[in-house]
């Protein structure tokens, strides 16, 4: 199977990506028009290949892992942010030993009242769902490698959906 290159100039043999320019006497050339002359047709230049098509999936996983970590996390009744600035306040609390005012600010402006602890058991929770989140990403990419045309065009990276009871 062939594709079009834009302008018209050749084509590109899909099973091996050759591109084939239009020059007579050039027996890829040659071979692509008796293909044709048997019926065939190629796809047009802006139909994406597989390969194209998957690359795009690919590039769509760093993005949704990033907006996935900064999403903030569910923990012990509140809700918690996780972005960067949030997460290096955590950590330099745990490395000093010591909450200042023994309180912390929930993803909703909330002061509620934290131990030593307690954040730990926030911390614990953040990296949980941060390997959970880069599984995932590696999950996906093993998915993506091995999708048909029709999934690869459909792709939209997030998690699986919750098995039905």
């Amino acid at each position: 199977m062939y594709q079009q290159i834009k302008g018209g100039n050749g084509v590109i043999r899909l099973h091996d990506g050759a591109v084939i320019p239009a020059t007579d006497g050039n027996r890829d050339w040659q071979a692509y028009q008796d293909w044709v002359a048997a019926g065939n047709a190629p796809l047009p230049a802006d139909v994406s290949t597989n390969d194209a098509l998957r690359d795009r999936a690919l590039e769509q996983l760093p993005a949704w892992e990033k907006a996935e970590r900064a999403a903030g996390i569910e923990h012990a009744g509140q809700r918690w942010l996780t972005s960067s600035a949030a997460l290096q306040d955590i950590r330099d609390v745990l490395l000093a030993g010591a909450i200042p005012g023994e309180q912390w600010v929930t993803a909703d402006r909330k002061i509620v009242p934290m131990t030593l602890p307690e954040l730990q058991s926030l911390w614990q929770a953040i990296t949980a769902r941060g390997a959970a989140i880069y599984q995932r990403r590696l999950a996906m990419e093993q998915q993506i490698a091995g999708m048909s045309r029709a999934e690869l065009e459909a792709f939209q990276p997030g998690w699986p959906e919750p098995a039905q009871a």
